[in-house]
């Protein structure tokens, strides 16, 4: 087919890049392009290169629109069938732009059309979906995006786990803690519909005993109950096109979605149950009744009590005013009957499907129950009427609902029903009735000929179940017959008495009594009839002359209607239904080829080491299905080690660094099986070779002190390679000799060994596994004593050590005294603590608050400082100790708070509680705000500012956000403070990213309105910052996000903002330049009806020629 002239076509690429065209006009040029794409008028390849300058131009507004339009087209033609190299260009450049953040709608448009499109016309390769989901996990907040965004989001994830699963199933739990920041305070109703559906898929892919559903359930219900019971805040006229219900059942789905939720589910449904807002009682039950289904048997057993007490409230005692309700009294009532109802509802599946051991564990709970057993004598012993009152009669109904359940569930429930109440139920109708009179009494009183109407209620209650079940049981119902007790031979036995009873009760119509009462009684008598003349054929107890009998009885009644009215319920079908547990088990096989090379010359090793440790290995450890090469590469290297030459090469070469990180790649992608050899193989040749008295430090924690100067340079690089063996392991491999271990890095630590914090750190975040350790309380103690030790060692000869003098321990003196560490020596130990913390605080450890804490009144050395007597001030050296301690402490919760590639990731297969960096954010938020607010002295305080700083900038935005009404001011003045330092420009460059996130969320722009003036302030001084160039263009993005603000509250700073920004049209900087242009106009635009004295001074501005600065 003949090709459109580009001539033709690219109008409508320039009317959709051009942002002032209308969507109606940039809708019909993708229309336009699409169609000439499917009818082949127009090739992807011509297409893509008439766009090329669009797609990389370094205009981030005219890139996102090219990108964008390339996107909508793809989603356009998904029926076109195109070639795989076609599909893998286009999956490489999508991937690429989800870390252009500029332009990130467009890919996300053009990944989610690439995802959806049918094998038939040529799919996405499942390598390419693995690296879309890598891109989107690293590159990707989607809390931080817009709502259109995030749900471009969660649709390209969730397509990726409902068409693609073996292409996730194999990572890592980053996929996971990626899916809970995501969801996490996620608000909008059709994201939220997708993060449920996204849950649901998820729990059940890696929903292995041992996987990941398993570890991460406890933090995805934590997610999901906040959301529970589904509520809208919308208002009417907000036009939100998605059903509450729907909304609903999509939570409710993602509840059941795996057992591992039932611990967290089952206690929060039976808490909802206790509310008075009908719709939480309503959902409570149905979300109950389905994950009573779903998460089987054996977990629900422990529950039984709980549910049954909560399903009694409310089928017995619940009533229309314990319900918050603005309806009338007929919709209150209508709530109640509905909640009751579903509780039946739930009471029945329960009964069914909750199965142990012991079968009768549910039903003795019941019947056995004080409640239902004060009921059934009430009923049995007291002459009820139908003339009682409607409580009674409610009452009544509910207890024949619980009874009817029961039986209905089983043959064996059933015969324990009868066993226990039928029999004695029909004596006491037959002892009320008086068969041998004439007529009978149903009025309420004291005469024995009337009618006991509760036991006859319940009789023919039970009579219904029984044909229930035998319905149900077809096949097995034979054995039923022959067994002893079984509810059919008693039925049998009471079964004439019982027709005769039901008979007479027909004949009541002569008796001057309301005409309300007949019905009840006629109704009861026609009901339990057409249940006996309803059993099936196979287990039916009725004779023919009986059947004929019957049907005398009824058409003696057919004139009142009765039997017409009573025959439609009995259509009910029988539900037999049983739960089912789906479970998947997540496999995969690893082809692995060996590599077995000789390395003969140490020095070729060395250089190899350093390429294979920054180049090779990080390649592979992302391509996976390397273990062996891994394992045979590692042995070698541990070979090569044994040869003091090489090591003595690797050391003075300076490859010490890339080696370690080297064996860490190698370790962390091996086995437990494979690293318990590199273990082993380690520990040999490090007994082997290290100068240090290895079996001195076997058992005993109190001698390390005295062996830290008594070592070598040798000995240093040897523990190093051993603390990279370490940070590289599983939990679970088996570590030897872990006192040695643990005693070996201790040493190391106190003379300032960084790579031993590291093993250390690792070894208590992962409790390696041991069988010396077998107790976690042990290595907790052993922590205390490292933390004790270390926290002495570091405040030896401080001023906080000499002003606490009177209160120091005798361990303290001591090693105060044998300890004379430098300086440097202590900032080393100080950092080390840290690494430490930092373990402890990913695994959600309470002994982080030590360090925290030891941290913290380190911070507080300098304010001690400025408070020492006069007669003191020669100690010129312990106050310079105390300033390098305090800004050593503060860069801590540095090390602390941020994501590191050296040690405690999820390559080397750290433990990391979910949300821990929220947590720790809110638990030293109110310290700090509580310090700086104490401390007068200005070198103090920028040491708490800097710390402080270090904790907002890695904490999530999301978090800082919530809190920004308490931390704004402060991290504002943070910021001006800190500007002054070139030491702390990364910090600023950090914090300013966070307050331009709170500039795009509407909770933080309500707290910089509140503060506009102050923050216009400081944002104007960043903008000439000297020291990068990235926190100047970041400064001015900041102005053009505010100008967007309401006018009546930024208008006041136009003037300032612009001089800013003309100031900056002189930047060295071209970046900075074009940033400064657009804030400029983008502050003139939007206030340029505001008066001639603006206009002005835009003219003034005018002068400044852009060009020129180039």
């Amino acid at each position: 087919m003949a090709k459109v002239p580009a001539g033709d076509w690219v109008p409508y690429v320039e009317a959709f890049v051009d942002v002032s065209r209308s969507p109606a006009e940039q809708s019909a040029s993708v229309d336009a392009l699409a169609a000439l794409v499917n009818k082949d008028k127009l090739t992807l390849f011509d297409l893509v290169s008439k766009m090329d300058m669009y797609l990389t131009t370094t205009d981030h507004i005219v890139r996102s629109r090219g990108i964008m339009l390339l996107g909508e087209i793809m989603s356009q033609i998904s029926l076109k069938l195109l070639d795989v190299n076609a599909i893998t260009t286009l999956s490489d450049f999508f991937i690429s732009r989800l870390s252009d953040w500029q332009a990130l709608r467009g890919a996300l448009v053009g990944c989610l059309a690439l995802l959806q499109r049918e094998p038939s016309v040529g799919t996405i390769m499942i390598a390419d979906v693995k690296r879309l989901v890598e891109s989107l996990i690293d590159n990707v907040p989607v809390q931080s995006l817009a709502a259109a965004d995030r749900k471009l989001c969660f649709q390209i994830i969730c397509c990726v786990l409902d068409h693609y699963p073996e292409a996730v199933k194999t990572m890592d739990d980053e996929l996971l803690i990626w899916i809970c920041q995501s969801i996490d305070e996620e608000k909008d109703p059709e994201c939220l519909k997708l993060s449920f559906h996204l849950v649901e898929v998820v729990m059940k892919l890696f929903s292995d005993p041992s996987g990941l559903a398993s570890q991460f359930a406890s933090d995805l219900f934590e997610l999901l109950s906040k959301y529970f019971p589904v509520y809208f805040t919308h208002g009417v006229g907000d036009n939100v096109g998605l059903p509450r219900d729907e909304l609903s059942r999509a939570l409710m789905h993602a509840f059941c979605a795996t057992p591992y939720f039932e611990p967290f589910a089952i206690p929060l449904l039976l808490d909802k149950l206790s509310s008075s807002l009908p719709l939480a009682k309503l959902d409570s039950l149905k979300y109950l009744d389905n994950c009573i289904r779903c998460y089987g048997a054996d977990r629900m057993v422990s529950h039984t009590s709980a549910i049954w007490f909560k399903l009694k409230e409310v089928i017995f005692s619940l009533s229309s005013d314990q319900l918050l309700s603005t309806g009338s009294p007929k919709d209150a009532e209508k709530n109640k009957n509905q909640i009751v109802s579903e509780a039946k509802n739930c009471l029945r599946t329960a009964v069914t499907c909750i199965h142990s051991t012991d079968r009768d564990i549910f039903i003795n709970l019941i019947l056995l129950d004080e409640d239902i057993v004060n009921n059934i004598h009430s009923v049995t012993t007291e002459e009820k009427s139908i003339c009682r009152s409607s409580h009674d009669l409610n009452q009544l109904q509910a207890l024949g609902s619980v009874i009817s359940i029961i039986a209905e569930s089983s043959t064996y429930f059933c015969t324990r029903v009868f066993q226990v109440h039928f029999a004695r139920l029909v004596d006491i109708l037959g002892s009320s009735a008086g068969f041998k009179s004439q007529h009978l009494n149903i009025c309420n009183g004291s005469s024995s000929a009337a009618i006991n109407y509760g036991a006859l209620y319940l009789s023919v209650q039970m009579l219904s179940s029984c044909r229930e079940v035998a319905v149900a049981s077809r096949g097995d119902f034979p054995p039923v017959k022959s067994e002893k007790e079984s509810w059919w031979l008693i039925l049998e036995e009471k079964l004439d008495p019982f027709i005769h009873l039901l008979g007479k009760l027909l004949s009541i119509d002569s008796q001057p009594i309301q005409s309300a009462v007949t019905q009840k009684y006629v109704s009861c008598a026609v009901k339990g009839l057409l249940i006996l003349t309803t059993f099936p054929e196979h287990c039916s107890l009725l004779l023919a002359n009986a059947y004929e009998d019957i049907l005398l009885m009824l058409t003696s009644v057919v004139a009142r209607k009765i039997v017409v009215d009573k025959i439609i319920p009995l259509a009910k079908s029988c539900d037999t239904s049983m739960p089912l547990n789906l479970r998947l088990e997540a496999c995969f096989e690893i082809g692995t080829t060996g590599v077995n090379e000789g390395m003969e010359c140490a020095e070729y090793v060395a250089h190899l080491i350093d390429c294979y440790s920054s180049q090779l290995l990080p390649w592979l450890f992302t391509s996976g299905g390397v273990n062996e090469l891994a394992l045979s590469f590692a042995m070698h290297l541990w070979d090569e080690i044994r040869n003091v030459a090489t090591l003595d090469r690797i050391r003075s070469q300076g490859l010490l660094d890339s080696l370690m990180m080297g064996m860490k790649f190698l370790v962390g992608v091996c086995t437990e099986e494979q690293q318990s050899l590199i273990v082993q193989k380690a520990c040999s040749i490090i007994s082997s070779m290290l100068s240090l008295p290895l079996k001195s430090m076997m058992h005993d924690l109190s001698s390390v002190e005295e062996l830290v100067p008594a070592h070598s340079i040798q000995d240093t690089a040897l523990v190093c390679l051993l603390s990279s063996v370490i940070v590289g392991l599983r939990p679970q491999t088996p570590v030897p000799d872990m006192i040695m271990m643990i005693n070996l890095f201790w040493v190391f630590l106190l003379n300032g060994q960084i790579p031993a914090a590291h093993a250390l750190a690792s070894i208590f975040n992962k409790y390696l596994h041991n069988s010396e350790f077998s107790d976690e309380n042990k290595l907790d103690k052993i922590l205390d004593v490292i933390l004790g030790r270390c926290f002495s060692v570091v405040l030896a000869s401080s001023t906080l050590k000499m002003s606490h003098s009177s209160a120091a321990t005798s361990d303290d003196a001591n090693c105060s005294g044998s300890m004379s560490a430098s300086i440097c020596l202590r900032i080393d130990i100080l950092c080390g603590l840290a690494w430490i913390g930092k373990g402890l605080l990913m695994r959600g450890d309470e002994k982080v608050k030590d360090i925290s804490m030891f941290l913290l009144k380190c911070l507080v050395l300098n304010q001690i400082s400025v408070d020492i007597p006069p007669h003191q001030e020669e100690h010129s050296d312990n106050v310079s100790l105390d300033a390098s301690l305090a800004t050593s402490a503060a860069d801590a919760f540095h090390v602390m708070m941020s994501d590191s590639e050296v040690c405690l990731n999820k390559k080397f297969h750290a433990r990391i509680k979910l949300l821990y960096k929220q947590r720790f954010f809110s638990i030293l938020m109110p310290i700090f705000l509580s310090k700086i607010k104490e401390t007068p002295a200005m070198t103090a305080k920028l040491v708490l500012y800097r710390a402080f700083g270090h904790i907002i900038s890695n904490a999530p935005v999301s978090a800082v956000i919530t809190e920004a009404h308490q931390i704004l001011l402060v991290m504002v003045d943070i910021l001006a403070k800190l500007s002054v330092d070139i030491q702390d420009k990364d910090l600023v460059y950090s914090l300013l990213l966070v307050l331009s996130g709170m500039l795009m969320d509407d909770k933080g722009k309500e707290c910089v309105l509140e503060n506009i003036h102050i923050i216009v302030s400081v944002l104007t001084q960043l903008v000439s910052y000297p020291h990068m160039m990235v926190v100047r263009e970041t400064a001015l993005q900041c102005f053009v996000a505010m100008s967007s603000f309401p006018h009546s509250k930024v208008y006041r700073m136009r003037p300032q903002v612009l001089r800013a920004a003309i100031k900056a049209l002189d930047d060295k900087k071209r970046t900075v330049r074009q940033e400064a242009v657009r804030c400029r106009q983008t502050w003139y635009e939007n206030y340029v009806l505001l008066g001639v004295g603006n206009l002005a001074l835009w003219a003034l501005s005018s002068y400044f020629p852009v060009g020129n600065h180039h």
